[in-house]
């Protein structure tokens, strides 16, 4: 018996091509671009052109890299990341309506500094469930409940957190699943806020210099590593010691290293 056929998962070759493939598709799709000619809940396609292209590149990594992983999905998983991202979207409620005034006042680049607020739930559930698709999962939950409850955004809202838990979720496939300590957080918390500056700065400002939009997607950048990375790092510890997360394993260790 080989020793592919003894470990029972796909072989390195076909996984790296696959990824690649995503890749090298979600490229075509932003060179080419969407119609414009077709609306998705009022948006053109060809605004959603980005978010496609980010969506299907990181997905196709994260999709590979979670074959590499080990345990599947169980109902206290899925019912612990629901909660969560509905958590996040009240989160989302309040921050939406409190600090609206702070975020009319700042424009770009120093904008970008409150982009963590929206990342953290990708990074939370990631660390807390610990499950390949944790981070888009708990990060769209939260995004639709937003949308639901009114925002300023609308149902763009929704397509922003599926890219924005992408950009995380990437992160954690690329370490397949098995790391979970803080440098993780941090860099999950820096996908999601590169995912939200790439689309920020190319969607609503393609009017600023490219000095610009490199300010703000570094800022993006750091504000998802500093509130969502080391943030949603912290809040794991503090509820795993409070017991709540006994039934999985980021309940019985505070870091995975």
């Amino acid at each position: 018996m080989s020793s592919n056929a003894s470990l029972g998962t796909p072989w390195a070759g076909p996984r790296l091509f696959v990824a690649v493939g995503a890749v090298v598709a979600g490229v075509i799709i932003y060179l080419i671009g969407l119609p414009d000619s077709t609306s998705l809940f009022g948006t053109a396609l060809s605004d959603l052109t980005l978010p496609t292209a980010l969506f299907v590149g990181t997905a196709g990594i994260a999709a590979t890299a979670s074959t590499t992983s080990t345990g599947r999905w169980r109902v206290v998983d899925i019912v612990i990341a629901s909660v969560l991202g509905v958590a996040g979207g009240l989160v989302f409620a309040a921050w939406n309506a409190g600090a609206k005034p702070l975020m009319d006042a700042m424009v770009p680049p120093t904008s970008a500094i409150v982009d963590g607020v929206w990342l953290f739930p990708a990074v939370l559930g990631a660390l807390v469930v610990r499950r390949a698709g944790a981070a888009v999962y708990t990060e769209t939950v939260a995004a639709v409940l937003s949308a639901l409850i009114g925002n300023q955004w609308g149902f763009s809202t929704v397509w922003y957190g599926l890219v924005e838990g992408m950009g995380a979720e990437v992160i954690f496939a690329l370490l397949l699943y098995r790391r979970y300590g803080l440098p993780t957080a941090l860099l999950g918390g820096a996908g999601a806020g590169l995912a939200v500056g790439l689309m920020d700065t190319l969607i609503y400002y393609p009017e600023l210099g490219t000095g610009t939009k490199l300010a703000y997607v570094v800022l993006a950048i750091g504000s998802g590593v500093v509130i969502a990375g080391l943030g949603s790092w912290l809040l794991t510890r503090a509820l795993a010691r409070t017991g709540a997360l006994a039934p999985l394993a980021s309940g019985r260790t505070a870091e995975r290293v």
